[in-house]
């Protein structure tokens, strides 16, 4: 298929831009040692050199410890070049152009120089290290070492014998229960094991172990700061070893060591400074012993009291805290939720007591957002759309969420530069869901649900898709839905209500041909009536940036037909072809999986890797999936080396992919996809990348197209290969990726691309695929 003249242009001259950009930087910041003074060198790095290295057991640790405080760190290369001290440096001598000023803004840096580095204050910081991590015999020596124009220290390293921990007991302060449970904290978790390195951060980790832990009993006012390690090295058996006692500091606070419980709760749901300085008399409303204080009702106390874990009488528990807040946040009504509390002056019983005060500070109840999205796909499709948006966050004063959405949207395909008219399609559509924060069912689960934050969902939707000169589409979809949490890596959501209803009406004659010349796509566009239920996790480790090895899973499980049949099989209705209401009604299973794993290399790099399988199985009612359950392969966020759904079934090809025909039949009930990508960062957002890509699609039955799979499948993997930038503003992504076929199918069959001529023109047409993006493809 012709490219869009008009996108190649454009593409051109941007990657021009970026070639000239790099290629210019990478001159002239060669050249940046010949601005320096007589006399300065610009300084190269540190190198640590340990002396008697392999016989250190720790050496990595060590060496991570002295890097931190290897300082300064030299002037930044990127790709070889300190694009960024040159910047710098064309600025200050008044010479630079637009790029210079432009690069100098965003990454520009002064010259790190070796006259200037404080050799003496880095000896002391290693040395401070090193003393944390039990080397306190250790010696660091160093040589400056200097050339014409540049110059680096090697610091040589003496470390000593490490400390290690030869015992550790508690020492106690008279409070029975404080010392009951520090002694049983360290007996049974014992935190610091005999034979351990010393290690300040450890033991700094078990005085706030023990601290949370004392918290979790009611000790509100415990810090870690109370407790203090002393180390005896005098009074044990070997050398480098050490006794270490525990103990509660003198100067720490009576009241660390009372436990304090809840004696009243105040909530007050729609909180502000008016309220605050009694702008409005508040009324008060007591439910199971919580006040809660609001001048109208805006929440209702039995909505909102569920999700308060804070209850009268307990001990303080900063667990059931952050629980509190967790579930108030989850409503989605709220923006700000604090948690005050109040002590009383008085001790009853040998307990200090707190109120606590809870204030929610609401979003506006009401909002309206439009949208205006100009689209362009990598199939040529481009197109503006109109999105419109309301939203009431609090519909019945408990929480509950309406959102009603309509839009419109033209796309047509461009061929050569010109519109395909026989491919543009308009589509409209309007949706209202109901999201209710709690378990609506006939049945009573909430209890069960108490920690997952659970959510109800209505939706009920209608769109109408008119293809040119091919058909119309009426789609209805009703859900009944939940979702919930269990923690912040895991999401389930379960629709045991799913039916969608699709009508196909006032199609061409070219469709029904197409139709006529393809019994199994006739058959995926008549049974439209899709009754089911569907299930999905969710398992990921993106939430948290903490980890330098992440993983994302993600399961479907999709069932069609299968109560509706049973209760027409209980009925005495039997047969391959049962209707409900006079409609035929499609029956299958569909499973798929997506497993991601995000690898940080370095600071800003990643290597990211991703396997998605899936598979659908029709039977009874129907011998293929309907075509909206269909998979497809090829595209922006698939095999980028090929357009959008035109990759298979199995070794399948269009005769003509140009009419726009293939964008009907090159689907399949199975897919298998594998992604690898490299991703770096250029110059402050401006974001690289270097992908491969492998997968296609496959039929469970055949159908005369040459697509069914086999055990020959493997040899069916279509495999591209690409480059990419991405603009990344981290809450945006703006992404291109240019692409090519490595392995493609061909009329003998899968083959592998046996030359790569770029500067033919019909070969780049062929065989280079651009993709524009939103946001990264996994």
């Amino acid at each position: 298929m012709a490219k869009n003249r008009g996108g190649q242009e454009v593409r051109k001259i941007l990657l021009h831009i970026i070639l000239i950009s790099i290629l210019g930087g990478a001159f002239y910041s060669c050249n940046t040692t010949k601005h320096l003074q007589e006399g300065e060198r610009l300084y190269l790095g540190g190198e640590l050199k340990i002396k008697d290295a392999e016989k250190i057991k720790y050496k990595k640790e060590l060496l991570r410890g002295l890097e931190k405080v290897n300082n300064p760190e030299p002037n930044k290369k990127i790709a070889g070049m300190r694009i960024g001290l040159w910047a710098h440096q064309k600025v200050k001598n008044d010479n630079a152009g637009f790029y210079a000023k432009w690069v100098n803004k965003k990454i520009g840096e002064q010259p790190i120089l070796l006259e200037k580095v404080n050799t003496n204050s880095v000896r002391k910081l290693m040395k401070n290290r090193m003393e944390n991590l039990g080397y306190f015999d250790s010696h660091i020596n160093y040589e400056i070492i200097e050339n014409q124009k540049t110059g680096y220290i090697e610091y040589e390293i003496t470390p000593g014998n490490r400390l290690h921990i030869d015992s550790i007991y508690y020492q106690q302060v008279g409070e029975y229960i404080v010392d009951s449970l520090i002694q049983n904290y360290l007996d049974k978790e014992t935190p610091i094991k005999k034979g351990d390195p010393f290690s300040l951060e450890k033991l700094k980790k078990t005085r706030n172990d023990i601290s949370d832990f004392l918290k979790k009993d009611g000790y509100y006012y415990f810090t870690s700061n109370n407790l203090l390690f002393e180390a005896d090295t005098l009074n044990t058996p070997k050398q480098n070893e050490a006794v270490m006692e525990l103990r509660i500091k003198d100067e720490a606070s009576k009241l660390a060591l009372v436990p304090f419980e809840i004696k009243d709760i105040h909530v007050f749901p729609k909180y502000s400074l008016d309220t605050s300085q009694g702008g409005k008399k508040a009324d008060t409303t007591v439910l199971n012993e919580v006040e809660f204080i609001q001048s109208e009702v805006f929440f209702r106390p039995d909505r909102l009291y569920p999700y308060l874990f804070i209850q009268e009488g307990e001990h303080y528990s900063p667990e059931n805290e952050s629980y509190t807040s967790k579930r108030l946040n989850s409503l989605k009504t709220y923006r700000f939720v604090n948690i005050r509390y109040v002590e009383d002056s008085l001790l009853e019983n040998g307990k200090g007591q707190l109120t606590a005060n809870i204030y929610l500070s609401p979003l506006k109840k009401r909002s309206f957002r439009s949208e205006l999205q100009v689209v362009s796909k990598s199939n040529n499709f481009v197109g503006p759309t109109l999105n419109f948006e309301y939203l009431n966050r609090n519909l019945f004063k408990g929480g509950e969420a309406l959102r009603i959405s309509s839009k419109i949207g033209y796309e047509a395909q461009l061929n050569s530069g010109n519109i395909s008219t026989g491919l543009n399609s308009i589509e409209t559509g309007v949706a209202a869901e109901l999201i209710i924060p709690r378990m609506v069912t006939p049945f009573p689960i909430e209890e069960r649900f108490r920690y997952s934050i659970p959510k109800t969902k209505f939706k009920l939707s209608y769109d109408l898709l008119n293809r040119s000169q091919w058909f119309n589409l009426n789609s209805f979809l009703a859900i009944y839905g939940f979702e919930w949490n269990p923690n912040i890596f895991v999401t389930h959501n379960l629709n045991p209500v799913s039916i969608n209803y699709i009508n196909i009406g006032n199609e061409s004659e070219a469709f029904l041909k197409l139709l006529e010349g393809n019994p199994f796509l006739a058959r995926s566009f008549e049974q439209q009536f899709i009754p089911g239920l569907s299930y999905s996790f969710q398992w990921s480790q993106l939430v948290r940036n903490i980890k330098r090895n992440r993983f994302y899973f993600a399961f479907n499980a999709d069932f069609a037909g299968n109560a509706l049949a049973l209760a027409q099989n209980i009925g005495g209705v039997t047969g391959d072809n049962k209707k409900f209401w006079g409609q035929s009604y499609a029956q299958f299973s569909r499973f798929d999986f997506d497993i991601r794993n995000y690898q940080n290399i370095g600071k800003e790099s990643r290597l990211v890797s991703r396997v998605f399988a899936g598979i659908g199985l029709p039977y009874g009612n129907s011998v293929s999936l309907p075509y909206s359950k269909q998979y497809f392969s090829g595209g922006p966020n698939s095999v980028r080396a090929f357009r959008i759904r035109s990759l298979g079934p199995g070794n399948y090809q269009p005769e003509d992919q140009t009419d726009g025909t293939s964008f009907f039949d090159q689907a399949g009930d199975i897919k298998i996809e594998a992604n690898l990508e490299y991703r770096f960062p250029i110059i402050s957002f401006l974001k690289g990348a270097v992908f491969t890509d492998a997968g296609n699609v496959w039929l469970r039955n055949a159908d005369g197209r040459n697509g069914k799979f086999t055990s020959n499948w493997i040899n069916e993997v279509a495999i591209g290969s690409g480059v990419g930038l991405r603009v990344d503003i981290e809450f945006f992504v703006i992404r291109l990726d240019v692409a090519t076929p490595l392995r493609k199918p061909g009329e003998n069959g899968f083959q592998w691309q046996d030359s790569f001529e770029l500067g033919d023109k019909s070969w780049r047409q062929q065989n280079i695929n651009w993709n524009f993006g939103i946001g990264y493809p996994f």
